[in-house]
């Protein structure tokens, strides 16, 4: 004979320790909005300081940052951005696969029509890119090969005010 195990149903008392974990649970689980934009300001900070400390650690203060809340809907993690003057942002967030960080330089094309971004790597790879745009006036060169830079709106998703 063979018998089915079937599961058995707890029953808890809205007072009970095992209700009281479930509640701590849903608590832990889920941030609010204003400690996303927190926690996104401290990673990028932190990347910032460990992987930048002489040239961005150096330039952009703590009040610089503003932090952004997750967007689940757009499949979007919490970030922080960084306005450097001259039209240049700096985004910082975490690769939602690979758990790592990310630092885009977002900074304006030399068509005048949007801004063009590049993912960092390092400190090294920051003063290449420096020297780079020395040369056009800290603009990006314009790749005709792409889509029109204007059709790319990177910041106004969040309402920031593009100079």
């Amino acid at each position: 004979m063979t018998e089915t195990m079937t599961s058995s149903t707890v029953a808890a008392g809205a007072d009970s320790p095992f209700a009281l974990l479930f509640d701590i649970a849903l608590e832990i689980g889920v941030q609010g909005e204003d400690e996303q934009r927190e926690d996104a300001k401290t990673a990028a900070l932190d990347h910032v300081w460990n992987r930048y400390p002489d040239t961005f650690g150096k330039a952009v203060d703590d009040d610089d940052w503003s932090g952004r809340p997750a967007l689940p809907g757009a499949a979007l993690e919490s970030c922080a951005v960084a306005y450097l003057d001259g039209g240049w942002w700096l985004h910082h967030t975490v690769d939602g696969d690979q758990e790592r960080d990310v630092l885009t330089l977002i900074a304006p094309c030399t068509c005048g029509n949007g801004y063009i971004d590049t993912a960092l790597d390092g400190e090294w790879d920051l003063l290449d890119v420096l020297n780079d745009l020395r040369a056009t006036g800290g603009r990006f060169p314009h790749n005709s090969d792409r889509p029109d830079c204007g059709s790319r709106p990177r910041l106004r998703a969040w309402g920031d005010a593009r100079p």
